[in-house]
C-alpha cells in the first residue's frame, strides 16, 4: 500500500509538497493511529485507513475511530484493498461517500487480474479518487485562532487516548500521584484532561525556547524546556520515557509537534498583542499590560472545552479589573499599615502575598509590576528577583499553570531585564488552594511505580505556604454555582459560614472542641462536632448548596488565613451574590467580625436579574458570564477586629464605562456609602431603614406555615414536562423499552450531571403503573403541564421535594408561593397554587420559588414532624422537663 501511495503522489506532483508517513500497526481495536497520515506543506491533508480484505467498510464509516480522524481532517479514505472509499463531511458534520471504487469482489481477483480492460478503467477511476484526495486544501494556520484550534483538537482526541490507556502501569501510576498530591476526588478523566493539555503546552513551551536551527522531536522537547520550570520540565520526560508502553498517543503528539514546529511563534505573538491593545481601548497607560500568552490561552481553551472552562471559573480577569484591585492593595499599605512606598516595600521588608487562583498569573504580574514601577531600573535598588520569594501563587489547572509560569518568566526576561537562571524559578505552586495534608503523610503514601519529585518539591512548597503568615491575599476564586471541589472544605463552611449570627458566638470549650476535629477525626470529635453544629446552624435552611460554592469556599480559606493573624489585607473580585443572599447571612457576619473595614464595589451584570442602570440604559458585565460580580476589599488592622465599616458603591453601566471608571479612579476618589443598621441579614448592600421599623412588626410567612420548600427541580424540563399526557406517556414507554443509545437518538436529554442521570431516570420508572402516576404540574402561572411523579430523589425528576407535594397528590390542598429574595426592581413574586410546582414558576433570577401548604395531611412523614415540633414546643415552655 505505501509503494502504491508513493507512486500515486508521485503522479499527482503539482499538489505540493506531499509526505506520506506510514504510522505503526497499534489499531487492534479501532483505538490508534491511521494508517497513513499525508502531510502537504506540514498541514495535514488527510489519512488513509487500511482494513482487512472483505471488511464492512459501511459499518466502519459509522465508527467512533472515522468520527476521530474526520475531526482532524475530513478527508480520509477508507480501504480493503479492493473498495477504495473517499469521505468527507456534509454541511451537518456527518460523514458522507464523495467516491467509491470498487476493483472487483475477492472471488473475482484472479479473473480481474487477466482482465487488462477492466484494469485500466479501474486505474483510471483509482487516479481521479485519489486525484480528489491529494487536490484538498488543508486546513490552514495562518491566525492565532486557526492555531489554537488545530492545538486544541489535537489535543482533545490526545485525552480521549489517555483515558483508553486506563491499565497502562505508567500513567495509572502518575494519575495516583496526582491524586494523593493535588485532590484526593481527582477523577481519571480529570487528570487525562489536565495531562493532555500538560503535554500540549509542553512541546509549545519547548518551540518558544528553541534557540537553535533544529526542530523539537519528542526526544529533545524536555531539554529545550528552561530548568525554572522544574515540574513541566519533569513532565515533558513523559514524552520519551513512556512511549514504547503508548504508541496510541504517539501520533497525535508528533502531528502536534509538525504544526508548531511550522507555525510562525513570532507573527503569532505580535496578533495576540494587538488584540490585547485593541481590547483594552489602545491606550497608553496598557503598553505593558499585553499578555499573548493569557488571550492564546484563552482561545485554545474556548476551542478544547468551553465547559472546563465554566466549571473551574477560568476566566480572564479584565486588566483594568486587576489593575483597580492592585492599585487599592497598594494604597491601602500606604494608608492603613504605614508602608509609604506601598508594594515597593516589599522589595526590601516583609510584605507577602498570594494569589490564591491564580489561573494564568493576571494579578501576580501587575503585584510585580507595581512593586517595581516607581524604582529606577538603573538604580542599585531595582532588584525584580527580591520578589520571587515574596510573591506567590496557587494554580489547580497545569494548563493556565504553565502560562503563568511562562508569561510572567518572559516578563522577567523582556520586562523588568532580569531572565530567571536554571537555579531560580517562580513561587507559583501547582495544587488545590482548598486541600492540605501532612508532608511526612504525603511522603508515606508515595509508593507508586512513576513518581515525580518535582511534584512532591511542588506539594512541599505549596503547603509551606499554607502555614506561613501572608499579609495580603489576592485573586480571582472559581465560582460556578455547584463547587467543583465536592467533600473539600465543606467543615470549615459550616461551621463558621453556616451557623445562625445569633448563635455564632461559640464558647472556647466548643472551639477547642472544633480544633480537636480538624486535627483528628475520631468518633467522639466528630460526632461533638456534629452537635455543636446542628445547635447552632442556620434555622430555617435545608437546602445549602449556595453556601457550598468554590468561591464562598476560596473566600473562607482567605478569611481564616488572614483570621489567624494579628493583620492582613484580602482584595478580589468575585460572585456578588453573597452580599444579599439570605443563606450567606452567616458567612457576612462572620466577616465583619473578623475586619475592620470592608470595601464593596459592586459591579452588577448580573444578566438572570436583568439589571439596568439608573437611567434605563443597559448594565453590562465585565466579564462574558452571567453572574453579576463584586470587587471586595477586607482590611484587617486590629487582631481583635469586631463590627466591621462596611463601605458600598453601585456602578453600572455599559462594559468599556465600568473599564474607565475603574482605570480613573481609586478608593479615596469614590463616594461610597456606609452601611449601617445590616441587621438581622448583615446585608453588605444598602438598604432603605425608613420603613424597618414598620416592617419588623409582621410576622415573617415562614414562622406562619409550618413547613415550606422550593418547588421541584427537574433538571431536564423537556424530559420531565410535557404538554399532552400522550407524549408523556409515550416517553414512559420509550424508557422503558428502549436502550440508553436509542433514547439518546430520540431524545434531547443531554449530558448527565451531578443531580440527574439517564440510568437513574429509566430505573426510577422501571414497571410503573403509569396511570396512577401522572400528575397535573404548575409549571408557570396559569401553565400547566404534566408529569410522572414517584417522589424518588434522583429519579425522572433530580428534586421532587416529596415531603411537601406528598400533600398535593391525593386530596385537596392550596399552597402559597413566594421567593425568599427578590432581586429585580419590582415585585411580583407571589402566587398560589394546588399542584406540584416548579421551582423556576416565578421568574426568580438567581433564587428559588418555595412553597407552603395550607394543609399538612396525616402522612407518616408530617406525623414525625408534627411529634418533633410539639416535643420542640414543650421543651420552651418546660424546659426543665
Amino acid at each position: 500500500m505505501e509503494n502504491l501511495l508513493q507512486a500515486i503522489k508521485e503522479n499527482q506532483g503539482k499538489h505540493g509538497k506531499i509526505h506520506i508517513k506510514q504510522e505503526p500497526n497499534n489499531d487492534k481495536e479501532g483505538n490508534g493511529a491511521p494508517d497513513f497520515l499525508i502531510t502537504k506543506d506540514f498541514l495535514t491533508l488527510g489519512y488513509i485507513e487500511n482494513k482487512r480484505v472483505n471488511a464492512n467498510l459501511e459499518a466502519i464509516i459509522k465508527s467512533d475511530q472515522i468520527l476521530k480522524y474526520t475531526k482532524l481532517s475530513p478527508n480520509i479514505i477508507l480501504t480493503d484493498y479492493l473498495r477504495f472509499i473517499l469521505l468527507n463531511l456534509n454541511d451537518k458534520n456527518e460523514v458522507i461517500i464523495c467516491k467509491e471504487v470498487k476493483i472487483c469482489s475477492l472471488d473475482e481477483l484472479k479473473s480481474a487480474i487477466k482482465n487488462q480492460s477492466l484494469l485500466d478503467i479501474k486505474t483510471q477511476e483509482l487516479n481521479e479518487l485519489f486525484t480528489l484526495f491529494f487536490s484538498k486544501i488543508p486546513n490552514s494556520i495562518n491566525s492565532a485562532l486557526e492555531f489554537a484550534n488545530h492545538l486544541s483538537l489535537r489535543t482533545r482526541i490526545l485525552k480521549d487516548e489517555l483515558l483508553l490507556s486506563s491499565e497502562n502501569e505508567i500513567l495509572l501510576s502518575l494519575f495516583n500521584t496526582f491524586k494523593e498530591t493535588l485532590y484526593k476526588e481527582l477523577s481519571y478523566e480529570e487528570f487525562c484532561d489536565s495531562f493532555a493539555q500538560t503535554l500540549t503546552y509542553s512541546l509549545f513551551l519547548a518551540k518558544l525556547n528553541n534557540d537553535t536551527t533544529k526542530e523539537i522531536d519528542l526526544n529533545n522537547a524536555k531539554k529545550f524546556i528552561p530548568k525554572s520550570f522544574p515540574l513541566i520540565r519533569s513532565m515533558s520526560g513523559f514524552l520519551d520515557d513512556s512511549f514504547e508502553n503508548l504508541e496510541s498517543t504517539k501520533w497525535l503528539l508528533e502531528e502536534i509537534i509538525n504544526i508548531i514546529n511550522h507555525i510562525d511563534i513570532s507573527n503569532i505573538i505580535k496578533e495576540l498583542n494587538k488584540t490585547s491593545e485593541k481590547d483594552l481601548f489602545n491606550r497608553s497607560v496598557l503598553s505593558t499590560h499585553k499578555d499573548p500568552y493569557l488571550h492564546f490561552y484563552e482561545t485554545f481553551l474556548a476551542s478544547y472545552d468551553p465547559r472546563l472552562r465554566e466549571v473551574r471559573g477560568v476566566y480572564y480577569t479584565p486588566a483594568p479589573v486587576v489593575t483597580f484591585i492592585i492599585n487599592a492593595i497598594d494604597e491601602i499599605l500606604k494608608q492603613d499599615f504605614n508602608h509609604k512606598k506601598g508594594l515597593s516595600e516589599a522589595l526590601s521588608k516583609d510584605i507577602t502575598l498570594l494569589d490564591f487562583a491564580t489561573g494564568t498569573g493576571t494579578f501576580l504580574l501587575e503585584a510585580f509590576r507595581k512593586a517595581l514601577e516607581p524604582i529606577n531600573k538603573n538604580s542599585a535598588n531595582y532588584n525584580p528577583k527580591a520578589l520571587i520569594e515574596k510573591f506567590c501563587g496557587f494554580e489547580f489547572l497545569i494548563a493556565p499553570y504553565t502560562i503563568a509560569h511562562l508569561k510572567i518568566s518572559q516578563s522577567f526576561k523582556e520586562e523588568f531585564h532580569s531572565a530567571l537562571n536554571d537555579d531560580e524559578s517562580l513561587k507559583i505552586a501547582l495544587t488545590n488552594t482548598l486541600y492540605s495534608k501532612n508532608v511526612s503523610k504525603e511522603q508515606e503514601d508515595q509508593n507508586t511505580l512513576f513518581t515525580l519529585v518535582d511534584l512532591t518539591k511542588e506539594f512541599k512548597k505549596a503547603q509551606k505556604i499554607k502555614e506561613e503568615q501572608i499579609l495580603i491575599i489576592t485573586g480571582n476564586p472559581p465560582y460556578s454555582g455547584a463547587s467543583s471541589n465536592k467533600g473539600l472544605y465543606e467543615d470549615e463552611i459550616k461551621i463558621s459560614y453556616g451557623l445562625e449570627p445569633s448563635k455564632a458566638d461559640l464558647s472556647k470549650e466548643q472551639k477547642r472542641w472544633i480544633n480537636s476535629y480538624f486535627n483528628e477525626k475520631t468518633k467522639q470529635n466528630i460526632n461533638t462536632f456534629k452537635a455543636i453544629y446542628e445547635k447552632h446552624k442556620l434555622e430555617n435552611e435545608k437546602n445549602i448548596k449556595a453556601m457550598l460554592d468554590d468561591y464562598v469556599k476560596f473566600i473562607r480559606f482567605a478569611h481564616s488565613k488572614i483570621n489567624s493573624q494579628e493583620n492582613g489585607i484580602f482584595a478580589f473580585i468575585s460572585s456578588n451574590t453573597f452580599l444579599d443572599k439570605p443563606i450567606l447571612r452567616g458567612m457576612r457576619y462572620s466577616l465583619m467580625q473578623s475586619f475592620d473595614k470592608i470595601y464593596i464595589l459592586n459591579l452588577h451584570g448580573d444578566t438572570r436579574k436583568k439589571e439596568k442602570a439608573p437611567d434605563g440604559s443597559k448594565d453590562d458585565n465585565v466579564f462574558d458570564i452571567i453572574q453579576g460580580v463584586s470587587i471586595n476589599i477586607f482590611i484587617k488592622q486590629n487582631s481583635k477586629a469586631k463590627n466591621a465599616k462596611i463601605y458600598y458603591h453601585d456602578l453600572y453601566g455599559k462594559r468599556k464605562d465600568k473599564y474607565e471608571f475603574l482605570y480613573e479612579n481609586d478608593l479615596n476618589s469614590i463616594q461610597w456609602t456606609l452601611i449601617e443598621n445590616n441587621e438581622p441579614f448583615y446585608l453588605f448592600i444598602p438598604q432603605n431603614n425608613d420603613l424597618l421599623e414598620e416592617y419588623n412588626k409582621g410576622i415573617s410567612v415562614k414562622d406562619i406555615f409550618m413547613i415550606f420548600r422550593a418547588g421541584v427541580c427537574p433538571n431536564r424540563d423537556n424530559i420531565v414536562f410535557h404538554n399532552k399526557k400522550e407524549n408523556l406517556t409515550q416517553l414512559l414507554k420509550d424508557f422503558n423499552t428502549k436502550t440508553k443509545d436509542e433514547l439518546y437518538k430520540i431524545y434531547d436529554i443531554g449530558e448527565d450531571s451531578g443531580g440527574w442521570k439517564l440510568e437513574w431516570a429509566i430505573k426510577d420508572i422501571k414497571n410503573i403503573t403509569f396511570e396512577n402516576s401522572i400528575y397535573k404540574v404548575n409549571y408557570r402561572p396559569f401553565d400547566f403541564k404534566y408529569t410522572c411523579y414517584t417522589g424518588k430523589n434522583c429519579g425522572l425528576m433530580a428534586r421532587p421535594v416529596y415531603d411537601i407535594f406528598e400533600h398535593f397528590l391525593e386530596n385537596e390542598n392550596i399552597g402559597l408561593i413566594c421567593n425568599r429574595l427578590t432581586s429585580l426592581q419590582y415585585f411580583t413574586h407571589s402566587f398560589i397554587t394546588q399542584h406540584i410546582t416548579d421551582l423556576h414558576i416565578l421568574e426568580t433570577a438567581n433564587t428559588y420559588t418555595y412553597i407552603f401548604p395550607l394543609y399538612l395531611y396525616p402522612t407518616t412523614r408530617s406525623k414525625k414532624f408534627l411529634k418533633k415540633k410539639i416535643h420542640i414546643l414543650m421543651k420552651k415552655i418546660s424546659p426543665q422537663k
